[in-house]
């Protein structure tokens, strides 16, 4: 038997999305992993997994664990959100090969050194044979309940089908190492605001979907699709599981 009465919709509460959209906001890193496209086994995306301040009790945020409810709900908005457009590969540039791997840990270090993490890992020595070890080790230090920073998120526009109302897929503005220009700061100046941080512009950091809703064919039928309110559901299905161990099995440096 169906209901009117039984439907629950997919958001955060008070009409609040569970998930983090474009624009510039405050938040935690809590996972950081390297990502491989589909259409490129060779290279990688760094995704950073955040989420937003505390949402109050009325927010029905994500799963922590879709497997294991008794880890309760994230209290803020979630988000997954990728280094850039397009995944660091290995390349030719007037002569000179760019390797995958040095982008990576350039990224990953300015990273670091705008969440003022940098001088403990140099304090601790923090190393690794390959990318993939030396990302895990910086994790480490990021994923800490108390470091907070800003971060601004671009988002490229997509709709699914019969609805008019986008979804985002996510990621961070290319830094600006030249001048020293980064969308990721838990750094403040004199005035309190976001050291060597890129602010969210709307006209520059939102790619608009090449085909609008409305130059689509009509809808034929009613299958079930999904609006912007409930992707926040695949989420967890599209993030991978955090790094390579559960987080209780994670030396982590600020203690438990």
């Amino acid at each position: 038997m169906f209901k009117s009465s039984d439907f629950k919709e997919k958001t955060g509460g008070n009409g609040m999305s569970k998930i983090i959209g474009p624009g510039t906001h405050y938040c935690r890193i809590i996972d950081m992993v390297l990502e491989t496209p589909g259409y490129n086994k060779e290279a990688y995306f760094v995704t950073l997994r955040l989420e937003g301040i505390d949402k109050g009790d009325e927010f029905d945020g994500l799963d922590i664990d879709k497997n294991n409810p008794s880890l309760g709900k994230y209290r803020g908005q979630v988000g997954n959100v990728k280094s850039g457009d397009w995944p660091y590969s290995t390349y030719t540039y007037e002569g000179k090969v760019i390797q995958r791997d040095n982008q990576i840990y350039n990224w990953v270090n300015n990273l670091a050194k705008q969440m003022g993490i940098l001088h403990k890992m140099n304090e601790k020595g923090v190393e690794g044979d390959t990318i993939e070890e030396y990302v895990s080790e910086v994790r480490k230090y990021l994923i800490d309940p108390e470091l907070w920073g800003h971060f601004t998120i671009a988002g490229s526009e997509y709709f699914n089908e019969g609805y008019t109302i986008p979804n985002y897929r996510l990621s961070f503005p290319k830094p600006q190492p030249r001048k020293n220009l980064f969308p990721f700061s838990a750094l403040e100046d004199d005035d309190r605001k976001p050291h060597n941080f890129i602010e969210f512009d709307e006209t520059v950091h939102i790619t608009k979907a090449k085909e609008k809703v409305e130059d689509k064919e009509p809808l034929t039928s009613f299958e079930p699709t999904q609006a912007a309110a409930s992707s926040s559901n695949t989420i967890a299905d599209d993030f991978p599981k955090p790094g390579s161990v559960p987080m209780s099995d994670i030396d982590l440096p600020f203690g438990k």
